[in-house]
């Protein structure tokens, strides 16, 4: 029996990744945990995963596996004036240069495949610093100049196979849904020849993450919570039931707040389509916030996310992820798949929030809700008719004086302004 190895990623403790990697791939070990602990936990995870991850077909008689997705992306070429072209037979075509943006959404030979264009030159942006860094891309924050606007310019290099998928992906699905409610604002794209690197101009959501709040509050009330996962429903809603897509990386530091208070979703670069007959095969993801059905690596669907929403929203309203993640990633996956599911302190919660996070995290996939009976959940109805001065809260975790102090001096030593 052939039996691949699960080779683990690290890139901090709290978002580790998993990749199924070829036979004979040695396990590369990092974090703090002890090495017996991790080890125990890694053997009895792939005894259980096992039955699925079978190559010998002899004995199993069919293969369990499911194909991974097709390559989205079926060819891309640099033109020695600096143009980017990326065709993809499913997600159409897509040139990108200095000086902006233009989609065709159905393949080149369509005669009446839709198109868009969007105007945003590299010349017309000024940098001035870091947001944050993720596994696969550089977020700054950037100055348009001709609306004088705050945007953030996420950087992806387009020479790694993977991250030109992630690109599409991530293009596709912020062009299809501008301007949606839950989801933020896509406002163009530029390539930097010098750079190799294609810059995706978003919405500037200048009250952070999730996960930022609750490092600062510790908690977010109830009421609080509420009212910003309406808009967040919203956002996955149009994602699941309009674009068909999977988000597969909910989590709070994907779930981004303006300083009105507004909770939008993010990075949508491991977003992954899905028709009513089809269901995905997970191949790399962030484990921490992955549904037993993804680590099982059977098919999923939309209630993935759900999964995924419920923990994070558990986590924002005690300040504390609900698994123990100190023995590692193996036997994180081993209380996700064994332990029952996390369940809200009943002492400090309402009821109508621990019925939501329970119908969240059942274990069953088909047995979670979807988004549209979400909105509809008691716990969202409670505080509907309640007034919450959301921008209030968020300004008590960033100060905007501190953001526009950091602007304006920006703007005295670096940009000449026309008189």
């Amino acid at each position: 029996m052939s039996f691949p190895s699960l080779l683990i990623y690290l890139s901090h403790l709290s978002y580790p990744v998993i990749q199924t990697a070829p036979q004979g791939t040695a396990i590369q070990k990092q974090g703090p945990w002890p090495q017996r602990t991790w080890m125990a936990g890694l053997e009895e995870l792939k005894k259980k995963l096992q039955p699925l991850l079978f190559d010998d077909l002899d004995r199993v008689g069919a293969s369990t596996r499911v194909p991974l997705p097709e390559d989205t992306c079926d060819s891309y070429a640099v033109s020695d004036g600096g143009t980017v072209n990326l065709l993809s037979r499913s997600l159409g075509e897509y040139k990108i240069n200095e000086h902006g943006f233009h989609k065709r959404s159905a393949g080149p030979d369509e005669l009446d495949s839709d198109e868009k264009a969007y105007r945003c030159a590299s010349h017309e942006m000024h940098i001035f610093g870091p947001i944050g860094n993720g596994a696969s891309s550089v977020v700054e924050r950037a100055i348009f100049i001709p609306v004088h606007r705050i945007l953030a310019l996420k950087k992806i290099n387009i020479f790694e196979k993977e991250k030109r998928q992630q690109i599409l992906n991530e293009m596709r699905t912020l062009c299809e849904a501008c301007c949606y409610p839950g989801l933020v604002e896509f406002q163009g794209a530029f390539y930097m020849p010098d750079s190799g690197q294609i810059s995706i101009a978003l919405e500037y959501m200048d009250g952070g993450s999730l996960a930022d709040v609750i490092r600062v509050k510790k908690s977010i009330p109830e009421p609080v919570l509420s009212h910003m996962l309406q808009k967040v429903l919203l956002g996955l809603r149009y994602l699941h039931e309009v674009r068909h897509l999977v988000h597969r990386d909910i989590k709070p530091a994907n779930l981004l707040v303006n300083l009105k208070g507004e909770a939008k979703i993010t990075d949508f670069g491991v977003s992954a389509g899905l028709d009513n007959t089809m269901a995905m095969v997970c191949y790399f993801c962030t484990v921490t916030y992955m549904s037993p059905e993804r680590i099982r690596n059977e098919n999923y669907s939309y209630a993935a996310d759900i999964w995924s929403l419920g923990l994070t929203i558990l986590e924002c309203a005690t300040g504390k992820f609900p698994y123990d993640v100190n023995e590692g990633p193996a036997n994180l996956m081993l209380q996700i798949l064994d332990d029952p599911s996390p369940t809200p302190p009943v002492d400090t919660c309402s009821l109508e929030f621990c019925s939501f996070i329970n119908d969240c995290l059942q274990k069953d996939a088909d047995a979670r809700p979807t988004c549209e009976q979400l909105l509809s959940h008691p716990f969202i109805k409670r505080y509907a008719g309640t007034e919450v001065d959301l921008a209030a809260y968020v300004k008590s975790v960033v100060d905007p004086t501190e953001r526009l102090k950091q602007i304006a001096e920006f703007l005295r030593e670096r940009v000449c302004w026309p008189e």
